[in-house]
């Protein structure tokens, strides 16, 4: 038996099939688990709140039945908060109802999986090495930060992906002569479900479109033409694809999604701020630079290879990176469509290299997943718990529940959702995350700033629930310090998260001294201020 090269033998194990297939595997186990942390004070509770709403009433609200600040006449953005989406709140309550927050939490990793898989199926496809794929899949977690968590939105993510890779797919096969392939009866089903799950159905009217004008482009410069039988089934199926998408509750969704960036409503969100102001206002520079550097290579790799770049690729990373450095909102979709459209030219450019160097791709591999297995256990659910209690207010929301104070009751925005899912229909809130009513919501901040005597006199408020310290900022809200000092207002509850008051002159439930926790909000702000002036 004779010796084998050392260095040969290596080669040929990386390039092994079995270890490809173990090292796939051993990956997505790890982004499985990754997505098993605690759910906070997400958007979660309003879309279970509503979902138990729709199947409870066998209808989609036409009002909103969680807060009293809103009026009876409903705008476009409204409705389509209220109804654009009621499968995906539908699903949520469905699971929670068989299996609790533990479903959800599985419910979402198994949801962000599924996008990771796709984007690696739409990767290996598109010609990418299996480890440089990998690689960049195993970025992607890093880059969804506030994305991450159970939201219809990951619907979309999905969908952009899956629409996109069935098109796709759907082109090679038409051009190696076949007329009617299979992946073209998927894209109605697609966009059926996408439009009723969330309303950003309209990046596939996108895709469809722009893929469309590539494939009529080509036709008129005589480039990979299609016959006519293969163009009228391609153009038949994706106008079926775009009416199906219709059939949903909001037909003119997309118009009012389309707005949505313009409403009043939307200036005071931190998701429309723009990617930089967004990072830079959450301390979170590396998001920011994470996202440039993505999108500089993707590009760089496209203008060495600008003779392999189709239409497609161009309009839909330009407009996905105008979008995703506009507001941070549209990130994630140009992250997807950064390594969609860039990697398979990144990993053009280096193939040569890569049988020398996968060694050096395997230990980037090893060392993103020895980072991952890190914050696996270090947020794991497992080990936290399946809600994140130092944030959500379960104990305020039982003594709310059992105690009765009087309504209405004012409320911190952050707690609207969780507060109104415990809650309702006892109690509707001030206001919540969804932030329908704009004139409710400037009353809010007035009030939160500590002057909350007129909007609290509009509103008839007679209870108030609201943090201690800001969440994530960690700072004292000026209410809470006010309504402290003041001695119309009774403290009633207060744990390590929050207080509860109501006023004097209803209050019936017994009253706590305010005094020891003005004293330790007090040496706070003194601390504060001698590392701070």
């Amino acid at each position: 038996m004779g010796t084998s090269n050392p260095i040969s033998f290596l080669r040929a194990k990386l390039n092994s099939t079995r270890f490809i297939n173990s090292t796939t595997l051993v990956a997505f186990t790890l982004l499985f688990l990754f997505h098993i942390y605690p759910i906070g004070l997400s958007d979660v509770y309003w879309h279970l709140n509503t979902g138990r709403w729709i199947w409870e009433h066998g209808a989609l609200p036409s009002n909103d039945p969680f807060t009293f600040t809103l009026g009876d006449t409903l705008d476009d953005h409204q409705r389509l908060i209220l109804q654009g989406y009621w499968v995906a709140q539908l699903l949520f309550f469905a699971v929670h109802a068989a299996l609790g927050m533990w479903g959800l939490v599985i419910l979402k990793a198994a949801l962000f999986v599924t996008l990771y898989w796709l984007m690696w199926r739409t990767l290996l496809r598109a010609g990418v090495n299996p480890l440089l794929g990998l690689i960049a899949i195993l970025v992607l977690p890093w880059l969804l930060y506030r994305y991450d968590e159970l939201r219809p939105q990951i619907f979309s993510f999905i969908g952009v992906v899956l629409l996109y890779m069935n098109l796709s797919r759907a082109l090679v096969i038409l051009r190696d002569g076949v007329t009617n392939p299979k992946t073209l009866f998927a894209l109605p089903f697609i966009m059926l479900v996408w439009a009723n799950m969330h309303p950003g159905f309209i990046l596939g009217w996108v895709i469809i479109i722009v893929m469309l004008a590539d494939v009529v482009i080509s036709q008129w410069r005589g480039i990979n033409k299609l016959s006519r039988p293969a163009l009228r089934h391609l153009f038949i199926w994706c106008g079926l694809a775009l009416l199906a998408s219709l059939a949903n509750p909001l037909a003119d969704a997309f118009i009012a999604n389309m707005g949505a960036i313009q409403h009043p409503g939307t200036h005071e969100i931190d998701e429309y701020l723009p990617l930089v102001d967004y990072a830079r206002m959450y301390r979170q520079p590396s998001l920011f630079y994470g996202v440039l550097t993505l999108g500089l290579v993707a590009l760089g790799g496209m203008i060495l290879r600008w003779r392999h770049i189709t239409f497609t690729h161009a309009f839909l990373f330009i407009g996905f990176a105008v979008a995703g450095f506009y507001a941070f909102r549209y990130m994630i979709f140009f992250v997807l469509v950064a390594l969609i459209v860039g990697m398979p030219h990144i990993s053009a450019l280096i193939e040569s290299r890569i049988a020398k160097g996968r060694g050096l791709l395997f230990v980037l591999l090893l060392a993103a997943m020895t980072g991952m297995s890190y914050l696996i256990y270090q947020h794991g659910a497992w080990k936290l718990g399946a809600v994140e209690t130092a944030y959500v207010p379960e104990h305020a929301a039982e003594f709310i529940r059992t105690q009765h104070p009087p309504a209405p009751v004012f409320n911190a925005y952050e707690y609207g959702g969780y507060l109104g899912w415990q809650l309702t229909p006892e109690y509707r809130m001030f206001t919540d995350p969804r932030g329908l009513d704009v004139a409710a919501k400037d009353d809010y901040q007035t009030a939160r700033g500590g002057h909350y005597q007129s909007a609290f006199a509009k509103y008839g408020v007679n209870s108030v629930v609201f943090y201690i310290f800001t969440p994530v900022i960690n700072s004292i809200p000026e209410i809470t310090l006010y309504l402290l000092m003041d001695s119309q207002w009774d403290l009633v509850y207060v744990d390590k998260l929050s207080v509860v008051l109501v006023r004097h002159i209803q209050n019936t439930l017994p009253v706590i001294d305010k005094a020891p926790l003005l004293d330790h909000l007090q040496r706070i702000l003194e601390r504060t201020l001698a590392t701070i002036p």
